[in-house]
């Protein structure tokens, strides 16, 4: 049978560890949870089904526990997560991951974190770029390592600290959804209208009406439309501004940017 990754990526980390670990497993197929969840397509069968995605205040983004909550396994495939961070083993996102699963009688196999770059531009600038090379050079490393444990179908679990406190500060971020995109703005005189904000938001949470993207409150603070802003038009909250945009060097806008097929736009109101 063959293997699938679904991948949860905004400004291209763990795209990339999706795709590196592709390259080096036969016959594996990568998905976007996004577009899967609006594809409604929960039934799978593969040998190896994987889990990439970046840490969102400490634990899972909200669209990968959504969709781990729906997935549905035949067989008894080997279970796999992987997740980014620019701070690793802070956080509960396989404890919390295998909270959702173990309702369905499953569990995460083998668990890693993997230090790239964080994309969190209102808590930090991003990092220089000899830290981001350094970083790179250790992820390439630590994903060989992955890609054979994962193809061997070995159990490995990773270290995560301060899971309370973690899943405090995650409850609290949750709690404030409906408010997230208030911080954002636009500068209309630099927006250039290319549509790449609302291509990328994995909610099809921003529409243009006058060609200039307004947030519809259902965001999950995944900062893809700020990062893929090729003028910088989009701000957060003002400590955004004159901070440099990220995205991992291998990959392009256009890899992010999602295909949403066959249910039309659901933009919450």
């Amino acid at each position: 049978m063959k293997n699938i990754i679904y991948y949860y990526s905004a400004t291209g980390n763990s795209l990339y560890v999706a795709r590196f670990l592709q390259e080096r497993l036969p016959d594996t197929e990568l998905r976007s949870i996004p577009e899967e969840l609006v594809e409604e397509r929960f039934d799978v069968l593969a040998d190896r089904i994987g889990f990439v995605f970046p840490l969102h205040y400490l634990s899972l983004p909200l669209q990968v526990e959504e969709f781990l909550g729906k997935v549905s396994f035949r067989e008894a495939p080997y279970l796999f997560a992987v997740a980014t961070c620019g701070v690793p083993y802070w956080g509960r996102p396989f404890l919390d991951a295998d909270g959702v699963l173990g309702r369905k009688g499953r569990h995460l196999n083998g668990t890693w974190f993997v230090r790239l770059v964080s994309n969190y531009l209102p808590s930090r600038d991003t990092a220089a770029e000899w830290r981001i090379r350094i970083r790179a050079w250790f992820a390439h490393q630590k994903l060989q390592g992955i890609a054979k444990s994962v193809a061997n179908k070995e159990h490995h679990s990773a270290w995560q600290i301060l899971r309370e406190l973690c899943q405090h500060y995650h409850e609290e971020w949750r709690a404030q959804q409906k408010k997230m995109d208030e911080n954002f703005s636009c500068d209309t005189e630099r927006c250039t209208s290319c549509s790449l904000c609302e291509r990328i938001c994995p909610m099809r949470n921003i529409l243009r009406p006058k060609g200039h993207p307004v947030w519809q409150h259902n965001c999950v603070e995944c900062l893809g439309c700020l990062h893929a802003c090729p003028t910088e038009a989009i701000d957060y909250g003002g400590v955004t501004q004159g901070r440099r945009r990220y995205r991992h060097k291998d990959i392009s806008v256009k890899d992010l940017l999602h295909e949403f097929k066959g249910k039309g736009q659901k933009n919450a109101k």
